[in-house]
């Protein structure tokens, strides 16, 4: 399941999708270079883009976990469900409210040097999909590589590594190889 394009790019759907399981990354192509401008988590809605005016859009969206169960459910059907069941506006909006505030705040981090970058990444993903071990250790799943982050943190694997590197020398890090293990 891991790579599965579930919307490739440009190709506007006409479905909103309920992530029940797994993670979903948004990818944006920039200079040639595949970005992850986001990620999309479990209990999350995503397929926006349907009720846009707009004819296509400039981004794919992809699995990047090892498994994911994704509903999929059209426009007109959502829509329906809706005018029958009026509170469930609520849920749907404040779902996509929270997407938005996640992917705003991951702009906020962008200037900052590599290292701080990559230490904020990895804070944001330990607090939506981090692990805790048996010895109460924070594991991040092991789909959450040097290339993911390299593409999440706008530098180049090599980069990552180094700052991996730093980062446990620092003592933040407890393991910088797949699964990363924080502190």
């Amino acid at each position: 399941m891991k790579d599965t394009l579930i919307i490739d790019e440009y190709e506007k759907t006409e479905n909103i999708y309920y992530v029940v399981e797994g993670v979903i990354c948004v990818e944006i192509l920039n200079d040639g270079k595949r970005y992850i401008s986001s990620f999309i988590f479990q209990n999350d809605f995503f397929g926006l883009d349907s009720f846009s005016t707009f004819k296509q859009k400039e981004h794919s969206i992809r699995v990047i976990s090892e498994h994911a169960t994704i509903f999929c459910l059209s426009k007109e059907r959502l829509l329906h469900s809706l005018n029958e069941e009026p509170l469930f506006y609520e849920l749907l909006l404040s779902n996509f409210s929270d997407i938005f505030q996640r992917h705003y705040g991951y702009f906020n981090f962008l200037h900052l040097p590599t290292t701080e970058r990559i230490k904020h990444a990895l804070t944001y993903l330990s607090d939506h999909i981090g692990i805790l071990t048996e010895n109460e250790q924070l594991e991040l799943p092991k789909f959450i590589t040097q290339e993911v982050l390299s593409k999440f943190c706008r530098t180049s694997q090599s980069r990552v590594s180094i700052s991996l590197g730093e980062l446990e020398k620092e003592g933040w890090l407890l393991k910088k190889k797949v699964p990363i293990t924080l502190k």
